[in-house]
């Protein structure tokens, strides 16, 4: 997700934190010291009530993050990697690398959230009933039944049945198993999702005319949010089995034109870009392929050392997220086409470059078969 800053690494998984999210950590602190501990616990200083405030919306980013976890967990133990974890605006999401190809591993991984915000919900509940009992002060009891509140919501929010929200997930799998078609599953549980999406929409706008402004705005894009990517998820889901079923052999451009990594900036420009008006270039040395230079890359040198640097230099170098076999599907070229920035891999059939696939000609294709269809 862009904007989003890597703050660790579990599990192999990368933590991202995107800049949005951080205004959810400042309304929440602004809202618990501003308005929820004057109102109901008066007596408390200033610095205890914004201390507080910001060791809860910690809480919050801790809790989603462990709902997310959750899911990630059971999904590398299924077989399923997952790249990274960002927090954002509206919560959290794990990148994983493929949709399940079986309806029981979509309920383990759908459920795996929910149990845990679940589990924690009862530990913290259980852990501030005894404190109480023991007459602990109140700035340790509070904040750890907002944690059991803050995860009660996170389950039971999370299992409405709304795709792409675990609830939906679950609805999903259950449809799939029944029909034996993730397709029709998929449709029906992205439906879902969208009424539900109106439906928090209209609850919004409601709020908002009844003069709870803030609050309605706020349901609005949760509703709209919800609303697009329950669309979005099952126009993914079309879009996959497209091209998961044509191999690159078939929709590669062939015999693409490459420069040799010697040859200046200034004459790769002249020569090649204006020449054949493309963004981006395999690079060979020696009749072996090293890479791709695209126009960004050639953008970032200064402009007066164009004529004294070669191509080699802003060469971005070989590697997986930049190369697939002949025999692959499109959709694992079109997996790496969005996740790496040069826009298009090369068509390797072990050392031989013999084709290359841009983020052009799938956008093309889709636009071609939404025509025909």
């Amino acid at each position: 997700m862009k904007n989003s800053i890597t703050i660790g690494k579990v599990k192999g998984i990368d933590i991202e934190i995107n800049i949005s999210w951080l205004v959810v950590f400042g309304l929440v602190t602004f809202t618990l010291a501003m308005s929820f501990f004057p109102a109901n616990y008066p007596e408390w200083s200033s610095f205890a009530r914004w201390s507080l405030a910001a060791i809860m919306a910690i809480a919050l980013f801790g809790s989603v993050l462990l709902h997310e976890l959750s899911h990630s967990v059971v999904s590398i133990g299924l077989g399923i990697d997952v790249k990274k974890i960002t927090l954002f605006i509206f919560g959290g999401v794990a990148q994983i690398e493929r949709e399940p190809d079986d309806p029981v591993k979509e309920l383990k991984i759908a459920i795996a959230g929910p149990m845990m915000s679940l589990a924690i919900a009862i530990t913290t509940l259980v852990a501030s009933r005894l404190l109480s009992l023991v007459e602990a002060p109140e700035f340790v009891t509070v904040p750890i039944t907002y944690i059991a509140n803050v995860n009660l919501i996170l389950a039971f929010f999370n299992m409405i049945p709304a795709f792409p929200l675990d609830g939906g997930r679950v609805l999903r799998a259950a449809i799939w198993k029944a029909k034996g078609d993730i397709e029709v599953a998929t449709r029906i549980a992205s439906a879902a999702g969208g009424v539900f999406g109106y439906l928090i929409i209209f609850l919004g706008i409601f709020l908002a005319l009844t003069g709870n402004i803030v609050n309605g705005i706020w349901f609005v894009f949760i509703g709209w949010f919800i609303n697009q990517a329950s669309q979005s998820s099952y126009q993914n889901l079309i879009v996959n089995d497209i091209f998961g079923k044509i191999k690159v052999r078939k929709f590669m451009s062939e015999n693409p034109v490459t420069v040799n990594s010697s040859i200046s900036i200034k004459d790769m420009v002249e020569d090649y870009i204006y020449k054949y008006k493309y963004s981006s270039f395999p690079v060979k040395s020696r009749d072996r392929v090293i890479g791709i230079v695209n126009i960004e890359r050639i953008k970032s040198t200064q402009r007066d050392s164009w004529e004294y640097t070669d191509v080699e230099a802003v060469t971005e170098k070989l590697n997986e997220s930049l190369v697939v076999s002949p025999e692959d599907s499109v959709a694992e070229a079109m997996n790496k086409i969005f996740r790496n920035e040069i826009g298009r891999v090369l068509v390797m059939d072990g050392d031989t470059l013999v084709g290359i696939v841009s983020r052009t000609d799938i956008l093309n294709h889709i636009r071609i078969y939404n025509q025909l269809h």
